[in-house]
């Protein structure tokens, strides 16, 4: 049976997101990626160039006549313009998608709680019995893994094929072999489950969990984990909101998708909300000829103005906005702030590898004897203090040792 491979992560890499907040306003307004500019710069140069032409077109096409029905048409766009509550819609849509997009980062399912409870209650050191831990929490990860390739396309380029997961050592030969005979009606990313319960099962009969206890916490772990995919997949299949989604969902066995690539596979296909679509480019629309210089007023006075300063800034805070929440709402595709689901998988297998087969026999002893020496001369304080004042004394004064400094 194949073992989790080993890999390597840069601790640098680990700990970007620690330190992902250490930059200067100026960096930031200045920086590109996972910037406002790089989502709406298309919008605004679309903007412009329309923007442009009208101008253009009123000042050295239209005579005055035309241009006193433009002013009118002017006067009718600019009321269109506050009859929407732009700011309202996108707030309320953004605070849903917002609290969508943590919940569903939040059920990504991680297996350190399950490791934990099968190292508790499946010991030993014999070679039987680190191979049932490590084949009941590859089962665990092949579970996940099989999910993420259907709802992840990053994750479905690193594994494109069920071979590439068996040179990973997620999948064994077997296992595929018995994947691949079955019919996929649905996604089929539970069937390890069903594996995961027949080892589990075996490992009691072989004498390895003793316990009923620790059997039932470690099938509740797991149907927890189990839950947490589940509810992944359901994040992925059903938008929001319902009644403005349209759905597309493509099944292929696992041969056509082989076939066919990465490009394609098992997944659902979701248009954005077209009720904060419409609303927001319906505005800017309006405001191509509502924002349009036709003439001196008290506000301008006889200031003629070319470019729109204050509608380009609203352009980017709404389109922004909106664009930020179309990103948020599908966190496993390919966008800058999108999970980062290769990482978290490379981050499970390299903390199951570590937790099963080093840190098991890596166990400081239960006492230390090489104690620093200003903690003995604590100890031998509170013996000192401990003999005068008797036990009564003990309990109502306890011992304070002075505090350590120490680096973590």
């Amino acid at each position: 049976m194949a073992p989790i491979p080993i890999v390597h992560i840069g601790c640098d890499e680990m700990d970007r997101g620690a330190m992902s907040n250490n930059v200067g306003i100026g960096a930031m307004l200045l920086r590109w990626r996972c910037s406002v500019y790089k989502v709406v710069y298309s919008e605004c140069i679309i903007f412009l160039i329309l923007f442009g032409i009208i101008s253009a077109v009123y000042r050295n096409g239209l005579d005055d006549v035309q241009k006193g029905t433009f002013q009118e048409s002017q006067k009718f766009f600019e009321s269109y313009t506050k009859l929407i509550s732009l700011p309202f819609l996108l707030g309320f849509y953004v605070t849903i998608v917002a609290g969508r997009w943590w919940q569903q980062y939040m059920t990504i399912p991680w297996p350190d709680k399950l490791m934990l409870s099968i190292q508790m209650y499946i010991p030993g050191s014999d070679e039987r019995s680190r191979a049932i831990r490590r084949l009941l929490v590859r089962r665990a990860l092949l579970m996940m893994t099989l999910l993420l390739r259907s709802i992840s396309r990053a994750v479905r380029r690193r594994f494109p094929t069920l071979q590439d997961l068996v040179k990973n050592g997620i999948m064994t030969r077997t296992e595929k072999q018995c994947y691949e005979s079955i019919s996929p009606v649905v996604n089929l990313f539970w069937v390890p489950a069903t594996w995961f319960i027949s080892a589990l099962n075996q490992a009691v009969n072989d004498g390895l969990l003793t316990d009923p206890a620790g059997n039932k916490l470690i099938m509740e772990e797991f149907l927890e984990f189990r839950a947490n995919c589940g509810a992944l997949w359901s994040y992925n299949w059903v938008s929001i909101p319902m009644v403005y989604t349209q759905v597309r969902r493509y099944f292929y066995n696992n041969a056509q998708i082989n076939k066919i690539g990465c490009n394609k596979f098992p997944y659902v296909d979701i248009v954005p909300s077209q009720v904060c679509t419409l609303a927001t480019y319906s505005y800017f629309i309006a405001c191509l000829v509502a924002r349009q210089y036709t003439g001196p007023s008290t506000a301008l006075a006889a200031i003629d103005i070319y470019f729109p300063i204050g509608t380009i800034l609203e352009l980017v805070f709404y389109v922004g906005l909106l664009k930020v929440a179309e990103q948020m709402k599908n966190p496993f595709g390919d966008d800058d702030e999108d999970f980062n689901l290769n990482f978290l998988l490379t981050r499970h297998m390299k903390t199951v590898h570590l937790g099963l087969d080093y840190l098991n026999d890596l166990v400081p002893p239960l006492k230390d004897d090489h104690q620093p020496s200003e903690m003995r001369l604590n100890n031998k304080d509170a013996s000192s203090r401990q003999q005068t004042r008797g036990p009564t004394t003990q309990m109502n004064h306890p011992v304070r040792f002075k505090p350590v400094s120490s680096k973590i």
